[in-house]
């Protein structure tokens, strides 16, 4: 697989400009807008998504908050636990979820999806009441009826380069520009055609020194 350098290299190089730093920094942002677009298209057209997609986040430290800060319900002592850090903006695809598991640092448990509205019901549901559930807001993700010190998220991310600050629980780095990008081949030669057709087409200035013959 190739990684995001490998990427906007070939696609810089391809208008042998290559060696421009500046085109290369707007090519980074240009392949994760087209792969984002890409992937809601073939999720509507019901298309499967390969697994290489996918990034986790495994390890992430959760903190103490209060429940009226996701459930918008009346604040009496009773706390959630959310993640420490704000989490990037996932791409919306399963069946209207941002997230292809939210659970337990193990990958165990999965904890189910619902929101503010939701919960409120469920709190006197006795068969969900007392679940472990998680409430994405604000972007962050708030945990209920749970308490853990860390849990793993799945997801495919709109901008994957905004996980470089994450590490995973080896205390390697979950995505660095010389690390493998989360996309498939035949998705990187889609990318590469449609910059080269579309924003690459405005990177061909009208040469200063060519002649322009008037009409007589």
């Amino acid at each position: 697989m190739a990684t995001l350098n490998e990427i906007v290299y070939n696609i810089a190089e391809q208008k042998g400009k290559g060696d421009d730093a500046v085109l290369r920094q707007r090519l980074k942002f240009m392949v994760a807008y087209y792969r984002a677009q890409f992937i809601r298209q073939d999720q509507q057209r019901k298309f499967s998504l390969p697994s290489q997609f996918i990034q986790s986040l495994d390890c992430l430290e959760m903190e103490a908050a209060s429940i009226i800060e996701c459930c918008e319900v009346k604040d009496i002592n009773c706390k959630v636990w959310r993640t420490k850090k704000t989490i990037p903006k996932p791409v919306r695809i399963y069946d209207g979820s941002e997230f292809a598991y939210v659970g337990t640092a193990d990958a165990n448990e999965p904890y189910q999806r619902t929101n503010s509205v939701q919960y409120q019901y469920s709190r006197f549901n006795k068969y969900v009441n007392g679940m472990p559930q998680y409430i994405y807001t604000k972007d962050r993700i708030y945990v209920l009826n749970a308490r853990p010190q860390s849990i793993l998220v799945k997801a495919i991310f709109e901008q994957p380069e905004e996980l470089e600050e994450f590490t995973c629980c080896d205390g390697s780095q979950v995505f660095s520009e010389d690390k493998e990008y989360p996309i498939s081949m035949d998705m990187v030669q889609r990318i590469t055609q449609s910059i080269l057709a579309t924003e690459m087409q405005l990177e061909d200035p009208l040469d200063d020194n060519e002649e322009i013959q008037l009409a007589e």
